[in-house]
């Protein structure tokens, strides 16, 4: 599975909205919307954040 349906399923699960998860993870709305479309993917760092924030692993995030 890509990235981008991976962080859209788990932001679900977790029941947050974008403004809520960017903000979890200090960036914009605009940076989840974009990471959803799959237009870019989260920094290394912001991985890091997501994996704590989720309890998965970045490679889970990353699709491996």
């Amino acid at each position: 599975m890509e990235t981008k349906h991976i962080l859209r399923e788990l932001r679900a699960k977790h029941g947050l909205s974008q403004d809520e998860l960017a903000e979890k993870v200090y960036v914009t709305r605009q940076a989840v919307s974009r990471w959803e479309n799959g237009e870019t993917t989260p920094n290394t760092e912001t991985l890091k954040l997501l994996s704590k924030l989720f309890d998965v692993s970045i490679n889970t995030l990353l699709g491996s």
